[in-house]
């Protein structure tokens, strides 16, 4: 397996519909993020929406098998994180955080339904060894719109025969 494979089955196990209000997924920070993106496939009048980024921030290896030259196990190690970018329009910044609340706990409970993230034949597990938030203070625009940042760490886990 790659960061690419990671990466990408940390994408596609959250990428919309899975996580109520995270209306986007990128696999790697884009360049810039179309404000659609914030309420892509939501309804017209959509209040608060999000974009989720996926990064992976650092990876370690360790032996957990001997074997011949190449029939060892390994146990690999990535650091992962989705930051979560939010735009809202909620008139009361209180109201845009009670959804950028509600988008963070339902990133949680979607990594908690499944420690493979669907892909059995890659991921060994994730979100058991480490979940952590990161949460930055909303920021009021001079239009009247919140934006919140957070990112949600956690470890993705492969097992892979060297």
């Amino acid at each position: 397996m790659s960061r690419a494979t990671v990466r990408a089955a940390i994408a596609d196990f959250f990428a919309p519909p899975a996580v109520p209000g995270l209306n986007t997924i990128f696999r790697a920070p884009p360049k810039r993020v179309d404000g659609t993106a914030f309420r892509a496939g939501q309804p017209a009048g959509t209040i608060s929406g999000a974009v989720g980024v996926v990064d992976i921030l650092s990876d370690t290896e360790e032996r957990i098998a001997l074997g011949g030259e190449h029939s060892g196990k390994k146990w690999v190690h990535y650091i992962a994180e989705i930051q979560i970018y939010q735009h809202s329009v909620h008139k009361h910044a209180e109201d845009a955080m009670a959804d950028f609340d509600a988008v963070i706990d339902a990133i949680k409970e979607q990594l908690r339904s499944d420690r493979r993230l669907g892909n059995d034949g890659v991921i060994f597990e994730s979100g058991e060894r480490m979940l952590e938030g990161i949460y930055g203070e909303p920021v009021v625009l001079e239009q009247g719109a919140t934006e919140i940042w957070g990112a949600i760490r956690f470890e993705v886990s492969e097992v892979i025969t060297s």
